[in-house]
This record gives structure tokens, C-alpha cells and sequence, in this order.
């Protein structure tokens, strides 16, 4: 089995990301069941920041992947609904090599279920 590494995608919105999101959100999430393999942690939505008792405004999302190069993860990522749909933005789009120190599993219900498919 190759090595694996960890990295830490940084995606930002497209302009119409917001708007898209809704609609892709379904087609991620079985996506991401159908390559559980690659996801280590997700969070979607990023916020510009959290300020009690007010909507938060979306400005991406962030994901940790591993694979074994840099080129395979972002390759996953070019094909899931979030970027085939145009939620994020990639040409503002950071990705850094990481190594975690702590991770916790998927919460989401939605996630856990394509998760356990």
C-alpha cells in the first residue's frame, strides 16, 4: 500500500457558490460516501466570522484529505459536485501539506449515512 499524506484544502466560494451549494449538497455528500477512503475531516461552511445572534455569512468550506500525492487529492476534488457545480472557487483556492495531530469523526447525519453505505 502506497504512503498516504494529509492535505488541507482551503476553498473559498465562487460568486454563485452560496446559491449552488444548496443544490450540490446531496450529490457531495454521496460523493464523498463513494470515496470515504480519501476524507479524513470537512467543514463546510467557513465563516468571515462567528458573532453570536447573527446568520453567519458563507465564504467556503475546508477539507482534509489524504492520498498519496498532492496531484491525487486535488484530482478527487476537481471531480465533486462542489466543484463541478461551481460552489468553490479555485482560483483562490489554497492547499497546503499538513499532518494532523487530531481528528474526530463525521457528525453530520447525512455524511455518517453515505459514510456507512
Amino acid at each position: 500500500m502506497a504512503q498516504k499524506f494529509e492535505f488541507l484544502f482551503i476553498l473559498p466560494d465562487s460568486p454563485s457558490g452560496v446559491e449552488n451549494h444548496v443544490a450540490m449538497e446531496d450529490p457531495h455528500e454521496e460523493f464523498v460516501g463513494q470515496t470515504k477512503e480519501f476524507w479524513l475531516a470537512g467543514g463546510s461552511p467557513m465563516f468571515a466570522e462567528h458573532k453570536a445572534g447573527t446568520p453567519p455569512q458563507f465564504h467556503g468550506s475546508w477539507v482534509l484529505l489524504q492520498a498519496s500525492s498532492k496531484e491525487e487529492a486535488f484530482e478527487l476534488l476537481q471531480r465533486d459536485p462542489f466543484t463541478t457545480g461551481n460552489v468553490w472557487d479555485w482560483d483562490k483556492a489554497q492547499i497546503l501539506c499538513v499532518k494532523s495531530g487530531l481528528r474526530v469523526p463525521f457528525v453530520k447525519d447525512s455524511v455518517q449515512k453515505s459514510l456507512e453505505k
